[in-house]
């Protein structure tokens, strides 16, 4: 259950109101604290600030900000919708986790709860002469603080949105996901995988996505009923009813009671939803940026600077992308798992935007041009033989698709170039 309910606070787009509560639970407690000033400070010792003063302060703050934030809840909408129609639906969420569109956006919430509750309790005689004095240092500091947002506000509103924007958050989040299964492409499960099958298996109940694994429960569950788990299926996978999930070997034979057991302890374990996550998943980011090219490349669109682009930074992410420090991460040594296969890292990004660019010269040279970079340069082996065959099968499809002679002559060329090494 905690596993699931810190999924959902991770989730932005289900947690989209975490930072405002926070804020606005602190800006009520920042404003009432202001009487302690009643008990601690000596009256002879503060100046005199009259409760008209802070009322004007308080008045300009709460109009202001209500207003303020009105307009940049319009903005963030106006974001999503620009991202979904410049790059691909499946980055707006990336727009929603932005940190500091969040936080600007609850603290400008905040300050308009701080500046209301703060006027109610002034006018409640709520403050001695302490009190109002340190109100108004409070309110000073809540000033500062939001001229401060409000300036890196207007630097991060200036692009949020853009389809650059958009690519560089996609390309960040790929990084992270992919430098993350590089450290541990088996998740830190440990164990090799059974040769002989085993009766007893665990299934999926729905239809959904494998949005995240949880092996450290799976560990807890194997090392409690002293067996051997396997995991049947990676992150990202779309499975069906009656699909398998786990696969459990026991070390010493138990009763069915037992596995059904375990088999309500490792139901939670996977988690089914309706869309793929970055997190364990890391041909998903990868599948996004192809995503965007061939919307890039769409007639409708047409716009091929775009898709070059997205294969420079294919490129970065494939040849760049460094492992994480492996002593991050946690091993399982009573769990083992599916291996992903190299090829979903290659073939279904970049066949589709060579689909899409079939008689577009310059995108076919590019994409060559990108995956003879990748099959010199990715740390993994069967990434670069995966990229060196899907060059050839990207050089043959645009080859096809160019019905000017001179044309497939130069492309014939820049392939033999690429790859004459």
């Amino acid at each position: 259950m905690w596993y699931r309910l810190k999924l959902l606070l991770s989730d932005p787009s289900k947690n989209l109101w975490v930072h405002p509560t926070l804020g606005a639970i602190f800006a009520i407690l920042f404003s009432l604290l202001a009487s302690v000033g009643n008990y601690l400070l000596p009256e002879h010792y503060v100046p005199h600030i009259s409760a008209e003063t802070l009322s004007s302060l308080l008045d300009i703050i709460a109009s202001s900000m209500l207003a303020v934030t009105t307009f940049s809840l319009s903005i963030m909408v106006s974001a999503l919708a620009s991202t979904s129609n410049t790059a691909t639906p499946r980055a707006r969420l990336l727009i929603i986790e932005d940190d500091y569109t969040r936080i600007a956006i609850a603290s400008f919430i905040s300050a308009f709860i701080y500046s209301v509750i703060a006027k109610i309790a002034l006018g409640l005689k709520y403050y001695g002469t302490e009190g109002r004095f340190l109100l108004f240092l409070s309110t000073i500091i809540v000033l500062l603080y939001l001229i401060y947002t409000l300036i890196r506000w207007v630097q991060t509103i200036s692009g949020l949105g853009s389809l650059n924007d958009a690519l560089s958050k996609i390309e960040n989040k790929s990084r992270t996901s992919l430098s993350i299964y590089r450290a541990q492409p088996d998740l830190g499960a440990k164990h090799s995988k059974p040769i002989l099958d085993t009766r007893w298996h665990i299934y999926s109940q729905k239809t959904g996505y494998i949005c995240n694994l949880n092996l450290e429960e799976i560990q807890k569950v194997a090392t409690k009923y002293q067996c051997h788990i396997h995991i049947c299926v990676l992150a990202g996978k779309f499975i069906e009813p009656r699909a398998k999930i786990f696969a459990v070997y026991p070390k010493e034979s138990f009763s069915d009671h037992e596995f059904e057991k375990i088999e309500s302890e490792l139901d939670p374990c996977a988690v089914i939803g309706l869309n793929r996550t970055y997190e364990q998943d890391p041909r998903f980011g990868l599948l996004v940026m192809s995503e965007v090219a061939q919307r890039a490349l769409s007639p409708a669109v047409n716009d091929p600077a775009t898709a070059i682009n997205v294969l420079n930074a294919l490129t970065r992410l494939l040849v760049d992308t460094h492992a994480k420090d492996k002593h991050e991460f946690p091993e399982y040594d009573l769990l083992s798992i599916e291996k992903l296969d190299m090829e979903d890292l290659i073939r279904p990004v970049f066949s589709p935007i060579s689909r899409d660019s079939i008689a577009n010269l310059e995108i076919g040279i590019r994409l060559i041009k990108t995956l003879a970079i990748i099959s010199r340069h990715a740390p993994e082996i069967q990434i670069r033989q995966y990229a060196s065959k899907e060059a050839a099968d990207c050089y043959h499809r645009s080859k096809a698709g160019l019905s000017y002679a001179p044309d497939r002559d130069y492309l014939k060329h820049e392939f033999e170039q690429s790859f004459k090494n």
